[in-house]
């Protein structure tokens, strides 16, 4: 297809202006060995290195002219929602004793992919004979035994073929065993080019059997791949299943008759999958799950076209997760440049931008905030980071364990100023191992009872994940502490839940939910088991939110992160205008200098109950002289 000179000079011709590209992470090579339209297509690397988080697939994208300046372009995506379907000509059956045969033709000459027959027939399957011809009376086959089928819930009525042009088909149904169906049509699949694709490297990293499902992770070896089809293979004779993988829900089957066999073991997804693994679940219902060999996946290629004003060394830089979608004028004519004339180009291998910044990657704020006196707080560690720009620091426990529970008291600290930040619950979690022991309590025999010892007072334990080898159970279980303060000593229930198992099942770690973070160090789990024999426990895990600080610094001069201030007021910083420009800027890493006390420091509160011994003291002689007082004010006992 050819444009109007006049039109591609005034759409293509004006570029959008020389770009700072300090933000971008990624770049390649073009080499355009004549000016005019050129059609490119992306490397897998390259969009896996696409930061897009909404909008247009690969919006970050920017062509570079070899004078520096942003040129428009079009990403030609493949047109999956245009009718693939064309019904077909002069359709007619003909009835035998023993087959049915269809005949009919394409409406036009084009390149053909699939033939699909359409009926109201339900509950048959029938072997079928495929041919085809280009003058009506000279018939190739191009297929024998195939099934055809409609049978509780599946269905196989296409016939997929080489991709080629022919004139006439015919098909000849076998009839001889059952008897015919009445087909009133077929409809004819072109093959379109922008809907070819190609095989792409997927694996199977893990394989789970869950309230009867499969779940397959599969690894597409780079993200941002626009999946085309996902194929199982697997030695499984005859099933059905349903499948879901991304946002396409598709039935596998597999079915056997008269020593042919017919099948659908490809989902056809034709979607992008913007992360490197991507979830395909598998509906056995109560059927055993499917032995999965292997996958086959391909992807679709993505086509860039742009208008080379010169021919030499072309630049696209890729990767910024905060790029402003592109508004070209030429966007409006995607439909008729996808298809058009184009030179085509060379690209060399994706290389890190030597010009990116991280600083560059988010927005312009004030690094410092109000003026801070520290003295009221009991802790502070040193910020370590090797770069300026927007720093990424994870609170460990033992500073989640010595904060407030909504981080109030939690400050960043340069010379007597306030650093503002963002805290940041990204829903990620960490787990560590646990030491425990079992108890025995006379007073209730039937209980199984544990202390587990926490890393440390307080820390912010979220769930506990527990394993046993007991194959046959169902208990209640219960974890609690016991707690000493001012108010006195008394247990505080921390979680409970029912956990059951049955013999078959596969054994799986439990995940008991807390209610409240523990205050104590050591903690007990129990469950009655009644009369049954004990339950076994083999190991215990903690789990603890991960939280995050965010902040942008000029330079690496020393910081400090300050904690633990009960009467700190609730931090309230602008940069909550920007969340998501820092969320998505290209972060340093920072971690944490050893703990310091501040002169604030209040002993822990789960001792400070005890008092200290002055207090004790204070409280011995007011109480002494309330007795001597007593003692004056009572009668003297006369002498005998």
């Amino acid at each position: 297809m050819n444009l109007h000179p006049l039109l591609l000079v005034l759409c293509l011709s004006s570029a959008a202006g020389a770009a700072d590209l300090a933000a971008w992470t990624h770049r390649q090579t073009v080499r355009v060995t004549q000016p005019g339209l050129t059609r490119l297509e992306l490397e897998s690397a390259l969009l896996d290195a696409s930061r897009t988080t909404g909008g247009a697939p690969f919006h970050d994208l920017r062509v570079i002219s070899p004078a520096g300046v942003e040129t428009p372009y079009i990403i030609a995506l493949p047109r999956t929602m245009r009718p693939t379907r064309v019904d077909a000509a002069a359709f007619k059956t003909t009835l035998n004793p023993t087959t049915t045969v269809l005949e009919f033709q394409p409406p036009d000459a084009f390149t053909i992919q699939e033939l699909v027959l359409k009926t109201n027939g339900e509950n048959f399957i029938k072997a079928a004979t495929l041919e085809a011809s280009n003058d009506g009376t000279t018939w190739q086959t191009l297929s024998s035994g195939e099934v055809l089928c409609r049978q509780n819930g599946t269905e196989r009525l296409r016939l997929p073929i080489a991709a080629a042009v022919w004139k006439h088909f015919r098909i000849t149904i076998d009839d001889s065993r059952t008897g015919p169906v009445a087909f009133t049509g077929a409809q004819i699949v072109r093959e379109l080019p922008e809907l070819r694709t190609l095989p792409t490297s997927a694996t199977i990293r893990s394989r789970t059997e869950e309230k009867g499902a499969t779940h397959l992770t599969l690894d597409l070896d780079t993200s941002n791949v626009l999946l085309g089809t996902v194929r199982l293979h697997t030695p499984d004779l005859v099933f059905q299943r349903v499948s879901t993988l991304l946002n396409t829900t598709h039935t596998l089957f597999r079915i056997q008759h008269e020593g042919f066999t017919a099948e659908d073991l490809e989902i056809p997804a034709h979607q992008l999958a913007a992360k490197r693994e991507v979830e395909l679940v598998i509906h056995n219902g109560d059927s055993p799950p499917l032995r999965i060999d292997r996958v086959e996946v391909t992807r679709h290629t993505v086509p860039l076209v742009f208008q080379a004003d010169t021919a030499g060394e072309w630049r696209l830089y890729i990767g910024n997760a905060q790029a402003a979608e592109p508004r070209y004028d030429i966007a409006g004519l995607s439909d008729k440049l996808r298809d058009a004339n184009a030179n085509s180009a060379t690209a060399s291998a994706v290389e890190a931008n030597a010009e990116f910044r991280k600083t560059a990657t988010a927005p312009e704020v004030g690094e410092t905030g109000a003026a801070i006196d520290v003295s009221p707080w009991s802790f502070q560690r040193v910020i370590q980071f090797s770069e300026a720009g927007v720093v990424e620091l994870e609170l460990d426990p033992a500073v989640l364990a010595r904060c407030e529970n909504d981080l109030n008291d939690v400050r960043i600290v340069r010379e007597g100023r306030q650093v503002p930040f963002l805290a940041i619950k990204p829903g990620l979690e960490r787990e560590r191992a646990l030491t425990f022991v079992e108890v025995t309590d006379p007073k209730a025999p039937s209980w199984s009872k544990w202390d587990i010892t926490m890393p440390f007072p307080n820390f912010p334990g979220s769930t506990l994940l527990l394993d046993s080898p007991t194959p046959l159970f169902r208990r209640t279980l219960s974890v609690s502490e016991n707690i000493h303060n001012e108010q006195g000593h008394f247990e505080r229930i921390l979680g409970t839940a029912n956990w059951q198992r049955t013999p078959g099942q596969t054994p799986s770690t439990f995940h008991l939910p807390l209610y409240t973070a523990p205050r104590a160090e050591t903690v007990r789990l129990g469950t009655d088991n009644g009369d049954n024999a004990a339950l076994q426990i083999t190991s215990v895990r903690v789990v603890y939110p991960v939280v995050r600080l965010l902040f942008r610094v000029p330079d690496t001069e020393p910081l400090h992160l300050c904690y633990g201030n009960r009467r700190a007021a609730r931090v309230r910083y602008d940069l909550q205008l920007v969340r998501r420009e820092f969320e998505t800027s290209t972060k340093v890493a920072a971690t944490l200098g050893d703990e310091e006390k501040l002169p604030g420091y209040e002993a822990d509160p789960l001792t400070r109950g005890k008092g200290s011994p002055w207090l004790w003291a204070a409280l011995a002689l007011v109480v002494g002289a309330l007795l001597w007082i007593v003692a004056k004010m009572l009668p003297k006992q006369a002498v005998k």
